[in-house]
């Protein structure tokens, strides 16, 4: 009985304490995945500027900002043209997700 408890408490460590949001890929193994956020784009604004944003996990412990507000803080933009996104992900025991944010 106490080996099932165990097992199933380090199921329940492993099985979701590093997911990266929501546009994370469903595999055991992600290496370096890129996605566009097309809902930010704006034409009107340029990509002259470049800022990031990382958050980072290791089995059940997590931290970092990947938010879209401190990659505009990293790069100095008060304008955005768009936003991409990418994923590390290995095993579910480590990962890494970046959002990079284009603007002015």
């Amino acid at each position: 009985m106490k080996k099932l408890i165990a097992v199933a408490a380090l199921v329940a460590c492993a099985s979701g304490c590093v997911m990266t949001a929501d546009r994370q890929i469903g595999s055991a193994l992600t290496l370096n995945v890129q996605s566009p956020d097309m809902s930010f784009v704006d034409n009107s604004v340029k990509p002259v500027k470049v800022g990031k944003a990382s958050a980072t996990g290791l089995i059940c412990y997590c931290e970092g900002d990947a938010s879209l507000k401190a990659a505009m803080d990293d790069g100095g933009i008060t304008k955005v043209h768009h936003v991409d996104y990418k994923v590390k992900n290995i095993l579910g025991i480590v990962a890494e997700y970046t959002t990079i944010v284009y603007g002015e």
